[in-house]
């Protein structure tokens, strides 16, 4: 207890906010180091999050340099349509090596050949990068009792629903000093004060039941947008699945089926993905298959279908090995791969797939002093709108080790009880608001009303401005005529109404982007304008919250500097691969 503030205080030097290999890192660096660090994580640790369903991670099998070197930032590179930051990828090559060998000294069970060799190979956006196979599930459980030996104090089943500042406002001028957080359990609160920051809340994704998924909803963007960090990629915030198999179930390790060698066919059992992605074909990236599927379907050459009978068994077991949800879901609906075409369903919603999120430099900090974000909680800067399949646990694990030791050196917390006391009593009387309402709208209505928004496969296939209008006004409307009724009877369904707000959150900015970037590029393809524009469009987009609430957003632009980078970009404009049916290209004048 603190005064009249009824919550449980806790002070470090470090506090890390999400348990995926990226917190991880960033507590155990921070400890290695001396600072106090505590972890927050939302559910528990090993057992829930994008790193317990990894099936592989990005690993070097030598240090490159020179050349060498070049050739393979080239892979990430034109993967993420030339916008990734390619001083972030060559020092995510170099350091991946580093933190995967320390990996594998701490015992992580990496797949080999049968001599013991460690085994490298290659999956989705690399024919030179090379990943080794593992159980994200294993990998965490082995770094959790790292963190534990190490002395890091573990609060688990705590949602972090806001930071705190330096001078007592969101957005901020000064600097972030802590969090508040709410067990989702039983509902005690709880203030953490720090010197600095470390966020890995992962990606954002409505409510699915979509493996790692289903409560990842944003509320570790929101709680760095609220504060004043820039952002950058949210116009392709569209995240895209085609692993729906025979119309009964959802399997992950969709990367590793396209490693050891899926193809994609339709129903003359012609294989497609060479007329939409003539560079990676079958190995493209989620999107580009989703939306090749879908094409596919609307134009009359569908069903649509994953065929592995090609692949050795070898390959196989290797799957099932790293991903075992697989091997599960194939003996539970009765598929053999080996002699079965599976029937695969897309869908495509706004969310993260590779990028959409704040802005960081090389050692992970934010633009607000004293935050630091790694992983998929970032703008994933060595991809941006990428397609590579196993660059984000490794790239997590490289900001992560960076951001903590960063998160040292920026200091204690000397910000007075007072300033921070207020911030936490506003921020719970939030949260808490809807326990206080009557029994009118759920959380769940909330979702689906988005759904029915943003997730139509005319809007997520081919937008227009006027599309991306219509479906801003349904959000706004979800907005201000939904949102604020809704009512929680339960700790649990309070956690979901503050999913559904996050997520609603970053769907309008996510819309706000899209509008602005007037070009198709990556996850994002517009009908209106159907081709990349290297010419103009060749930056980042960035946006931030301005003074006038949490939706106002200022929009700015950053220049990429191609004169010292070694990857150049083509110019002029590249045309998209997508065909348009003629129905819609009837809406709109296509060039």
């Amino acid at each position: 207890m603190n005064g009249r503030l009824e919550a449980s205080i806790e002070e470090c030097d470090v506090l890390v906010v999400g348990g995926g290999i990226g917190g991880a890192r960033a507590a155990l660096r921070a400890a290695e180091l001396g600072s106090s660090v505590i972890l927050v994580e939302k559910a528990v640790v090993s057992r829930a999050g994008p790193m317990t369903y990894v099936h592989s991670q990005y690993a070097p099998d030598h240090r490159l340099e020179g050349e060498e070197m070049v050739e393979w930032m080239r892979e990430f590179v034109v993967g993420s349509n030339y916008l990734a930051d390619q001083d972030w990828v060559e020092q995510y090559i170099a350091e991946a090596y580093d933190r995967i060998n320390e990996q594998i000294v701490w015992g992580v069970p990496y797949t080999t050949h049968e001599d013991g060799s460690l085994k490298y190979v290659t999956v989705r956006g690399h024919n030179l990068g090379t990943t080794l196979g593992v159980d994200g599930r294993v990998c965490m459980e082995i770094l959790k009792k790292r963190m534990k030996a190490a002395g890091v104090r573990l609060f688990e089943r705590v949602d972090v629903i806001d930071l705190l500042t330096t001078d007592g406002q969101r957005p901020t001028t000064g600097a972030v000093c802590g969090a508040v957080g709410v067990n989702v359990m039983t509902g005690q609160r709880h203030v953490f004060t720090a010197g600095a920051v470390v966020l890995n809340t992962g990606p954002w994704y409505p409510k699915l039941h979509y493996a790692f998924a289903d409560h990842c909803n944003g509320e570790g963007h929101v709680a760095a947008w609220r504060v004043g960090a820039e952002f950058a990629g949210m116009e392709f915030g569209q995240f895209a699945a085609w692993s729906y198999f025979n119309k009964s179930f959802f399997t992950p390790g969709q990367a590793k089926i396209q490693g050891i060698g899926g193809k994609f066919c339709n129903a003359a059992g012609e294989y497609f993905m060479g007329r939409y992605d003539p560079i990676w074909g079958d190995k493209g990236g989620l999107f580009t298959i989703a939306r090749a599927i879908m094409t596919e379907m609307v134009e009359g050459r569908g069903p649509c279908y994953l065929d592995l009978r090609h692949v050795k068994q070898a390959d196989l077991d290797v799957l099932y090995e790293v991903s075992p949800t697989v091997r599960r879901a194939f003996t539970e609906f009765e598929v053999d791969p080996s002699t079965d075409l599976l029937e695969v369903t897309p869908f495509i919603v706004l969310g993260t797939s590779s990028t959409s999120g704040p802005t960081i430099d090389l050692d992970g900090a934010t633009t607000v002093p004293g935050l630091f974000a790694v992983g998929y909680g970032t703008a994933c800067p060595h991809l941006m709108s990428g397609i590579s399949g196993s660059g984000i646990s490794s790239f997590s694990a490289v900001a992560g080790y960076r951001a903590g030791t960063a998160a040292v050196a920026f200091g204690p917390s000397t910000t007075p009880v007072a300033v921070w006391e207020e911030q936490a009593q506003q921020s719970f009387a939030e949260y808490f608001a809807p326990m206080r309402r009557l029994r009118q709208i759920r959380p769940v209505d909330v979702w689906k009303a988005i759904g029915e928004a943003t997730a139509n496969p005319t809007f997520a296939l081919f937008k227009t401005e006027a599309r991306i209008d219509e479906a801003l006004t349904e959000l706004y409307r979800i907005r201000d005529r939904m949102l604020r009724y809704v009512f929680a009877p339960d700790y649990q369904e309070l956690k979901k109404a503050h999913e559904a707000r996050a997520y609603l959150t970053l769907a309008i900015i996510t819309c706000e982007a899209m509008k602005k970037r007037t070009e198709s590029r990556g996850e994002l393809f517009r009908v209106d304008h159907p081709y990349a524009d290297n010419d103009e469009w060749l930056k980042w987009l960035l946006v931030r919250r301005g003074d006038g609430g949490e939706l106002d957003l200022e929009f700015g632009e950053r220049d990429l500097p191609f004169d010292r980078w070694p990857v150049p970009a083509p110019a002029g404009r590249q045309p998209s691969p997508y065909t348009v049916p003629e129905r819609y290209r009837e809406e709109v004048r296509v060039p």
